[in-house]
């Protein structure tokens, strides 16, 4: 099977401009690291100096999958336009396959990108890269990854990726965007009752006409360091991770970076590294960059918590199926991401569920049992 599904893509390959008809494949492997899809990395011998280089298959979910209508044509897309439009580094996109007729199911073919991101469990100021930096250097990292952030929102999305409104071109960005995300979350909840975040969609629906009125801007959808590959000398390799993409209000990405950096810190009890930039520092830095400036931050970041404690609600029903977590777990509902929800909502705050602190590698609670 391995070798008929090499011989299959090895076919395809060589009908790609990028490859070409005396393209060879020297092997095809699993690549360990993608949260939300299948990974496979392969070397490639093209013409016509015929030397190895080492490309990467990434392939559209299907089935358990974690988002309503995951789309890879559309990331391949998303990349190659902010590599054609601007000076942001992407992974080169090398051919995409949108039928599954090929593997199985639908996928993109980009080049391998030499270089390691932040990531770590349970936090990245805990193990991994940054625990190898100095206070100076993890600095730079991060403020690397802000001007990332302000390099995508400068790209005009309007050249770049108009296929983004297609069929919705009047309204706001952040108007579609909760639409699509209640769609999703009723779609994971399955008509079951999650009190916490249910709340949350309703607060944030009820609270959209209080925002300020910021020009829609292109969004990454996922803007945390753990998605970008760094050299060695801090410098950015890659932004990876595009299917979340959308166009909206700039504060949507920053509030997610805050977010997040609280995922990775005081919400779990973690300090952080030397050098790591404070909420006020990540505000300050971006601003300067993008000369702009970031409103209702405490909504935006609300929003980040709900829409990871919705990937959670999916990774917790997919985690059942497959046999990984019991049945009666509370992981959907005890994390720490409804953690975050709560506690910016004013309501009780759960106790982290023993599935989810295993998962995370986080010490359990005194008293905690399972």
């Amino acid at each position: 099977m391995t070798l008929d599904r090499e011989q299959r893509l090895t076919d395809w390959l060589r009908t790609q401009p990028a490859f070409g008809e005396r393209c060879e494949i020297a092997s095809l492997q699993p690549l360990a690291g993608g949260q939300s899809s299948e990974l496979l990395s392969f070397h490639c011998r093209r013409a016509p100096d015929l030397l190895e280089e080492r490309f990467v298959v990434r392939f559209e979910q299907r089935g358990n999958q974690l988002f309503l209508t995951p789309d890879i044509v559309r990331e391949y897309r998303m990349i190659d336009g902010v590599a054609r439009h601007s000076a942001v580094p992407v992974a080169a996109m090398m051919g995409v396959e949108g039928t599954g007729e090929v593997l199985g199911a639908p996928f993109l073919v980009m080049r391998h990108i030499e270089g390691r991101a932040p990531l770590g469990r349970p936090s990245m100021h805990v193990q991994g890269l940054l625990t190898e930096l100095d206070s100076e250097q993890r600095t730079m990292l991060a403020f690397n990854g802000l001007d990332a952030v302000a390099g995508i929102h400068a790209i005009d999305w309007r050249h770049s990726h108009p296929f983004l409104v297609a069929g919705e071109e009047d309204g706001r960005g952040i108007d579609r965007h909760l639409r699509q995300l209640a769609v999703w979350y009723r779609w994971a909840a399955a008509g079951r009752a999650f009190p916490i975040t249910d709340q949350a969609l309703d607060y944030l629906l009820r609270h959209r006409p209080g925002l300020h009125d910021e020009d829609d801007v292109l969004l990454w959808g996922d803007a945390r360091p753990g998605n970008i590959l760094f050299r060695p000398d801090r410098s950015i390799a890659a932004v990876l991770d595009w299917e979340g993409a959308l166009v909206g209000p700039r504060s949507l990405d920053i509030g997610y970076w805050i977010m997040m950096d609280r995922f990775h810190a005081e919400s779990i009890g973690m300090e952080r590294l030397p050098g790591w930039p404070s909420e006020a520092e990540v505000i300050r830095h971006y601003c300067d960059a993008a000369r702009a400036e970031v409103h209702d931050l405490d909504y935006f970041i609300l929003l980040g918590a709900f829409f990871i404690a919705t990937t959670l609600i999916r990774a917790t029903d997919i985690g059942i199926e497959a046999g990984r977590l019991p049945a009666d777990t509370q992981m959907a509902h005890a994390n720490t991401a409804t953690q975050i929800v709560a506690e910016r909502l004013g309501i009780a705050v759960p106790p982290l569920s023993p599935e989810f602190s295993a998962h995370r590698g986080l010490a359990p609670a005194p008293g905690a049992s399972g």
